[in-house]
């Protein structure tokens, strides 16, 4: 796109963050948002600095490492649960309900789960999900093994232990669903 997707206009008066944290806004008012540290001068305008999450010195990249390290920050500020719910910048369209049903998932689970992801006609979507902690944790703890690390959250998460639910994605809500690369997208 050539700038920050968060403030991607969508309005005169909205743009992706705004979207996304009216939204979250209606679950729960602790927010966190993953940055690069070029990216925190112009994201601090809109949300206090306490609930910006730095990406860490990991020896991974992409969404994956923005996760982790979102992961670590939460742990080591004492500031979660059994569970970190992720839902990507690029998707400012999402429905309430979409949020919704997958927190009504995890609510609904007897047992304790790796995560809860969806899946829709284009495969498993990773960026807006339930991940326990349990799992991140293990996860970090295998960035300091020897080998060659997997970036793939798709291949991380269809071989987590226990299994992930996973919530096949209403046909009628994947128009909304859909992340926005550019801006012949919106």
């Amino acid at each position: 796109m050539g700038e920050d997707k968060g403030f991607v206009s969508i309005t005169p008066d909205s743009h992706f963050l705004s979207q996304i944290l009216e939204k979250l806004n209606a679950f729960s008012t602790s927010i966190y948002v993953s940055l690069r540290k070029e990216q925190l001068d112009s994201y601090a305008k809109y949300l206090q600095k306490s609930s910006l999450i730095l990406d860490q010195n990991l020896p991974v990249e992409g969404p994956l490492k923005g996760i982790l390290s979102s992961y670590l920050y939460l742990k080591e500020h004492n500031r979660f649960n059994d569970f970190i719910f992720v839902l990507p910048i690029d998707i400012p369209f999402i429905e309430i309900k979409t949020i919704q049903r997958l927190l009504d998932k995890h609510h609904e689970q007897k047992a304790p789960v790796s995560g809860i992801f969806y899946e829709s006609h284009s495969g498993l979507e990773p960026l807006c999900g339930i991940y326990s902690t349990l799992s991140l944790s293990k996860w970090t703890e295998s960035l300091s093994l020897p080998g060659i690390q997997e970036f793939s959250l798709q291949k991380r998460i269809k071989n987590l232990d226990p299994k992930p639910v996973f919530i096949k994605l209403p046909s009628e809500e994947e128009y909304n669903f859909r992340n926005i690369n550019s801006k012949k997208d919106l």
